[in-house]
């Protein structure tokens, strides 16, 4: 029976090329798509969820009140944590961690390797599941000098899996004993442990006043969560300095499993900053929404297409009936077409992912993989290939399955006595959606063409970033000067840019008092280089001592914040001291487009503290410009090498995730058009095939070809129009919407309904006419010879 099914499905493919290759195309990219979201979906809500008992494990944060900016805050003092594990009951573990991971410098042979690193206590491995293979997990960190490293970097260093006792040799830090290999981990993970050293190493962890911890503790199964937090909550109220770090905050707990999720902005990004889109639950929803609509596009065009062939297969249903076969062993033999095509289409799919995979993975920003040998990713793809079958070939099966065998063998079927078919509305379904897509895909393109083009208020074109490294930072000034007496140098000035770190202060002014105001420190040649417009006042003179400590620069939010009306030469309070208001200048957006403008501040910096610097290029021999920076840069850094990167390419970088966001709608936009214009295709033909000999009889009697185009198309164009009518005010509803989350958005304008009208619109025409141009063609006595 089950070769006979084959057999029958290859022969209608053999039969039907033209059909069979529409409709393998729609299914294998719906899939592959499906797939690829799929595997990016898993990646992102699988993140964290591999350690044992998750749900357990709890991070301690900071409540701001709202003068502090009322946001969450992980970061706390360590002796914290020893006060909630002596005064907490109802705690399995209590541990800490130094905030994020570091950067450092292993020596191996002569060369000096950049990696990340971890410092923990050495419970944190009762805390998290990261098994150990080779060490006492125990007592791995409980030594200053000693070092736990996973098994990739034991191999890398030490050419074997066991290295407990081999020395890691780590610049300006000394040398650390192996005390413990770890078993390979998920690349899902804030923490990715490479190497993790002892925080018994650390000095001042009794002092409140160091704050750069975070806290996690693991609950016991049956304890009340309730009793936990108002104890951590007690004992921090009776702990805290009453000082301004910790004025009005208060502690609480947050779940470890959602706080990818919930603070992302905060120190969980800081374990792990490659993350890629990470950590919105947006971009989630949106990539699903969109997998599922592309796969209903193109199970609609399945199931068209199959009840539109239903009636050339009529005949073969009353044999089959009259030679003895039920209802059910029909069902079952399009069931099982429909499913063997199905399979055919995810071999097919399969294929498409794997050629694609490396793109969407550049996409997302994080390694996706097909793991074959992964049974869950088996099940998941048979179990797939299966559903899309049957959701597919049940209604086909039933519909071909209940024709009468006497009717069919004379050729009197009819599919629907409606005026408005499955068929119709399937199509119109098809079309609302591509419509929709492509109101949206024109308007997310608009914005990110806006903040491509937007003026942040100052110059960016020819400007160089280059963030110091640790070697650098211990004499920038020298670097400074050799570097501004090159030739094709317009300009050095330090700055935050283009990654918009800064500091913040409080800055006060009569009974204003502002708790939170960027803080930019640089130099003279900031406002000139750049070209940011000076109001009133003047800039800094490194000539004049005073400005050093007692000058300050503001910008119109700062000045209007505080009510200064002229505030050159009114004295301000900054953080502990006072400085004088020497300059006003205009508002730029520091942070990029994506921001608002806001309070800024400029005070002079401290070379001990420039970690960044902004060189302006000449446009004339740009390359040996650089590549005479990068020869001074090996003279004072003999372990990194010169890393660069253009302001404008910084600022677009900011923009990834909503630009990676655009690209994934842009190719789901694409797919789902062309399958939507396929399945036009499909049905225009079927009509044209069931109407040749109407055709025939209207060309005898003198009809055109334009006459007959337009009785074709009539019906379709209408049900195109009325979808696009009803797609595009829910499309602008929508994305309203969902631009109103946007600083500095587009304003929505009448040209993407018309843009989207008249590529449905051209698309359809030329589908309509390039298959029914064919029937125009057809000779009538052709057509008429057999009647």
């Amino acid at each position: 029976m089950l070769k006979n099914y084959i057999k029958t499905t290859f022969r209608g493919i053999r039969k039907n090329k033209l059909f069979t290759a529409i409709n393998l195309v729609g299914l294998s990219v719906a899939m592959s798509c499906f797939i690829l979201v799929s595997l990016y979906v898993r990646y992102e809500l699988t993140y964290d969820q591999f350690h044992k008992e998750v749900d357990n494990i709890y991070l301690v944060k900071l409540k701001f009140i709202e003068a502090f900016g009322g946001s969450y805050n992980q970061l706390l003092p360590a002796v914290f944590a020893d006060i909630i594990e002596e005064g907490t009951p109802g705690l399995e573990e209590v541990t800490t961690t130094l905030s994020g991971a570091g950067g450092m410098y292993v020596k191996h042979g002569e060369d000096y390797i950049p990696e990340k690193y971890y410092t923990l206590q050495n419970s944190f491995f009762n805390v998290f599941t990261f098994p150990f293979v080779y060490g006492n997990k125990e007592t791995a960190l409980t030594e200053p000098a000693s070092v736990v490293i996973s098994k990739e970097m034991a191999l890398k260093y030490f050419n074997k899996e066991n290295a407990v006792g081999e020395t890691l040799k780590v610049d300006g830090k000394g040398d650390f004993i192996v005390t413990g290999v770890l078993a390979s981990f998920p690349k899902n993970s804030q923490f990715q442990p490479h190497f993790s050293f002892s925080l018994n190493n650390m000095s001042s962890l009794d002092q409140w006043g160091y704050n750069t911890f975070f806290i996690y503790l693991k609950a016991q199964p049956n304890a009340n969560l309730e009793d936990i937090q108002n104890s951590i909550a007690s004992l921090y109220a009776a702990n805290a300095p009453k000082d301004a770090m910790y004025d009005g905050s208060s502690a609480e707990l947050a779940s470890f499993a959602d706080s990818y999720w919930q603070l992302s902005g905060s120190g969980a990004s800081m374990n792990n900053r490659d993350r890629g889109l990470g950590a919105d639950k947006d971009i989630i929803y949106l990539c699903s929404g969109l997998a599922v609509l592309l796969l209903f596009i193109a199970l609609a065009n399945y199931v068209n297409m199959a009840t539109s062939k239903a009636i050339e297969r009529s005949k073969e249903v009353g044999v089959r009936k009259v030679n003895g076969a039920s209802r059910k062993q029909l069902i079952f033999q399009f069931l099982a077409e429909t499913l063997l095509f199905s399979f055919i289409s995810l071999v097919a799919s399969v294929i498409l992912v794997e050629v694609f995979l490396p793109s969407v993975s550049n996409v997302v920003g994080i390694q996706l993989k097909l793991d074959y040998y992964d049974p869950s990713i088996l099940i998941f793809l048979v179990g797939y290939a299966v559903l899309c079958g049957l959701l597919g070939g049940v209604y086909p099966a039933f519909l071909l399955s209940k024709f009468n065998a006497v009717s069919a063998l004379k050729g009197r079927v009819r599919l629907s006595r409606s005026r408005f078919s499955h068929r119709s509305v399937l199509l119109f379904l098809q079309f609302t959606i591509s419509a929709f897509m492509i109101v949206v895909l024109l308007m997310a393109n608009g914005q990110i063409r806006h903040y491509l083009n937007f003026d942040l208020g100052f110059d960016k074109e020819r400007v160089v970033s280059i963030r110091l490294t640790e070697e650098m930072r211990k004499k920038p000034g020298a670097f400074m000067e050799r570097v501004r007496n090159i030739s094709g140098v317009e300009g050095v000035t330090m700055g935050p840019m283009p990654g918009g770190a800064h500091g913040f202060n409080s800055v006060s002014f009569r009974d204003v008092n502002l708790k939170r105001v960027s803080r930019v420190e640089t130099n003279e040649d900031f406002l000139t280089m750049l070209k940011i417009p000076l109001i009133e006042g003047r800039n800094f003179n490194p000539q004049l001592p005073s400005d050093q400590e007692n000058a300050i620069i503001i910008n119109e939010s700062l000045a209007k914040e505080l009510g200064l009306e002229n505030p050159v030469g009114m004295t301000v309070s900054f953080g502990e001291s006072q400085r004088t208001v020497i300059g006003l200048i205009k508002d730029f957006h520091i942070m990029g487009p994506r921001y608002q403008k806001g309070p800024l501040s400029l005070i002079p910096v401290i070379d001990s503290r420039v970690n960044s610097l902004l060189i302006k290029v000449n446009e004339q021999n740009m390359a040996s410009t650089l590549s005479k920076i990068d020869d001074i840069w090996a003279e004072y850094d003999y372990k990194n090498v010169f890393q660069y990167q253009f302001l404008d390419d910084a600022y677009e970088e900011k923009l990834s995730q909503i630009t990676a966001t655009t690209t994934i709608i842009n190719g789901v936009t694409i797919a789902i058009v062309a399958i939507s214009l396929f399945g036009l295709f499909s049905l225009v033909a079927f009509q044209t095939s069931r109407r040749i000999k109407e055709i025939g009889i209207r060309k005898v009697l003198g009809a055109t070809g334009a006459n007959i185009l337009l009785i074709l198309g009539r019906s379709f164009i209408w049900l195109i129009l009325i979808s696009v009518a009803i797609a595009i005010p829910l499309a602008y509803s929508v994305m309203g919407s969902a631009l109103n989350k946007f600083n500095n958005r587009i304003d929505l304008d009448f040209s993407y309904a018309l843009l989207t009208v008249l590529a449905i619109v051209t698309f359809s025409a030329l589908v309509i006419v390039s298959r029914a141009f064919m029937a125009i063609r057809t000779n009538p006595v052709d057509i008429l010879k057999d009647e």
